[in-house]
């Protein structure tokens, strides 16, 4: 039972790995309370499970949830008490950061310029 019809990263889903990798870099610099971190690190870890699994579905609604938690979504007054990702968290994303692929922007369109006339 297979939840995706094109392969990770193709199709109606080919920029879902750049969005993915760019919200984990926005993650690592969220600042919240120590308690609001347990939900950023459910989302995060349902993040890499999909990823891992190829699973374009699964990686589009764990991005969601993702988005939703950001503290960017809203202007919060900065409270002296929130902090960075646990390390564990922090960890975790600079892991995922280093194995979901950039995307290769320049080289394509380089390459393609050069022959049109």
């Amino acid at each position: 039972m297979e939840s995706k019809a094109d392969p990770l990263g193709t199709g109606r889903d080919a920029a879902l790995p750049a969005r993915a990798r760019q919200l984990l870099v926005d993650v690592s610099t969220w600042r919240l309370p120590q308690a609001a971190w347990s939900r950023p690190a459910a989302a995060v870890e349902a993040l890499a499970a999909a990823y891992a699994a190829g699973d374009a579905v699964a990686l589009r609604i764990a991005v969601a949830k993702l988005e939703v938690l950001s503290p960017n979504r809203v202007e919060r007054i900065a409270d002296p008490a929130d902090v960075p990702p646990p390390e564990p968290l922090a960890e975790r994303v600079a892991a995922l950061v280093h194995i979901i692929p950039v995307p290769e922007e320049d080289g394509a369109g380089e390459a393609g310029g050069g022959d049109r006339r």
